[in-house]
């Protein structure tokens, strides 16, 4: 298991009252319940970190013209070799 450290919070009581309720419903512990929510936190704040680099690393340099033209060419090229049915 992976090491574990302490932590006291304090929550609200409506909070408090919602978590052991969805708990109760799932069987984990609130150590367990927590841990799972920290990570979804945290995991969700990565990726909008990630979003706002590539937003960033696009305003910093954004696609020429040609390159527009090219994939424009490329997406033609895709969509025209898939097999289309009319409905």
């Amino acid at each position: 298991m992976a090491r574990a450290a302490k932590i006291a919070v304090s929550l609200e009581t409506e909070l408090l009252r919602r978590v052991e309720r969805v708990r109760g419903q799932t069987g984990e512990s609130r150590s367990a319940f927590v841990s799972r929510a920290l990570r979804r936190l945290t995991r969700e704040d990565e990726h909008a970190q990630r979003v706002l680099e590539y937003v960033q690393a696009y305003r910093d340099k954004p696609e020429t013209a040609a390159e527009v033209t090219a994939a424009r060419a490329a997406a033609k090229r895709a969509l025209a070799a898939l097999p289309w049915e009319e409905e």
